[in-house]
């Protein structure tokens, strides 16, 4: 029988909180088998019991994959370009890769936390296809797009 690492007791509590967060104390107490009075002293910073910590762990075990799940790539993307909508435009684009680096660099020191999502947005930066084209203008006319309007120019004259 192999054993599972645990994860620390302030990581266990931080998924709780944000669980509770996005539902209620009563509904994770009720996922969790556990009295919501006795969760909420936990999240309080009280100590659990050895057979309520277990059942703390084994929570996080089974909903390890769905502590996130409401985090996408796109809605980063988008809470990232809402981030810098007041710089001006032609510093976006440079903005976004530097709060994605600075992302990447935050979860690079500890990679088993980081969350799917990063490494979807920064495939998705790669491509260019990552952030929505009113957070980062284009820089300048295709090449089709400069000779379509130059010969326009030239057939008009």
């Amino acid at each position: 029988m192999s054993v599972r690492p645990q994860p620390s007791i302030d990581r266990l509590r931080n998924a709780i909180v944000l669980r509770v967060q996005a539902t209620s104390l009563r509904a994770v107490a009720r996922q969790v088998g556990m009295s919501p009075s006795g969760l909420d002293k936990f999240l309080s910073g009280g100590t659990p019991y050895t057979k309520s910590r277990r059942k703390l762990f084994d929570w996080l075990h089974r909903e390890r994959h769905n502590l996130h799940s409401d985090l996408t790539a796109d809605g980063i993307a988008a809470a990232l370009g809402a981030l810098v909508r007041d710089l001006a435009p032609d510093r976006r684009e440079e903005a976004l890769h530097t709060l994605l680096g600075t992302l990447r660099d935050v979860y690079g020191a500890q990679p088993d936390t980081a969350p799917p999502w990063l490494a979807q947005l920064a495939s998705m930066a790669e491509d260019g296809t990552a952030f929505h084209e009113d957070d980062v203008p284009r820089a300048r006319l295709s090449l089709e797009d400069d000779d379509a309007g130059h010969a326009a120019a030239v057939g008009g004259a």
